[in-house]
């Protein structure tokens, strides 16, 4: 998992996404897993992807047009992070076999992504955007013993934290600025006590 995590305004949305002239992290990284899946012959492959904002601790597909927000569902098949993932969520895959689609989908799903002006930002991101890909590969050669591979990696544009006498924001603005705020402290706590080692066994406060 790679996290962008910054104030507003700092350049973590470019970062993560770039232009059509420079690339971004997401962009680079589907141009590598392609142009690896291209030279591997002996295995084929699957890359799915998701791309969901989490906007005032609701949860929407960007990769859907007018996505309605998610119900979030405890699955008890799944641990840790991945437990809060809604069902709905997880029936929203997109199998791709062309890089320049998925980027498609990417830059379609980033113009979906709740984003307002402020005085630190003219395009502030008013939600955390959490772009993740999944690669399942398996061996052409029938009755093989290898057995198949998966991988994940996620691309995390956290919306930048903020200081009202900085923004001067106000109302709608104003709440929104403290649910990103309140949400970053919370992630900041659960990767704190993941990191404490000399915690074994301490709860994480995931929720």
């Amino acid at each position: 998992t790679i996290f962008a995590y910054g104030p507003t305004g700092t350049g973590k949305t470019y970062t993560m996404l770039g232009n059509q002239d420079t690339p971004g992290l997401c962009t680079l990284t589907i141009q590598d897993i392609f142009q690896f899946i291209k030279k591997d012959s002996d295995n084929e492959y699957q890359v799915t992807i998701t791309y969901v904002e989490i906007y005032n601790e609701t949860i929407r597909d960007l990769l859907v047009p007018h996505s309605t927000y998610l119900e979030l569902r405890d699955d008890p098949l799944k641990v840790n992070l991945n437990q809060n993932i809604s069902n709905t969520f997880l029936q929203k895959f997109y199998s791709q076999n062309c890089y320049l689609k998925v980027m498609n989908l990417l830059f379609l799903g980033n113009k979906r992504r709740t984003t307002e002006a402020t005085n630190a930002n003219q395009t502030s991101s008013r939600s955390h955007a959490v772009f993740q890909v999944t690669v399942n590969s398996r061996s052409r050669t029938k009755n093989t013993e290898q057995e198949n591979l998966q991988g994940k990696l996620s691309l995390i544009d956290l919306a930048g934290s903020e200081r009202g006498t900085v923004t001067e924001n106000r109302g709608i603005r104003l709440r929104e600025g403290a649910k990103i705020n309140q949400s970053l402290l919370a992630l900041a706590n659960c990767i704190n006590a993941l990191g404490d080692k000399s915690k074994k066994g301490f709860f994480v406060p995931y929720r």
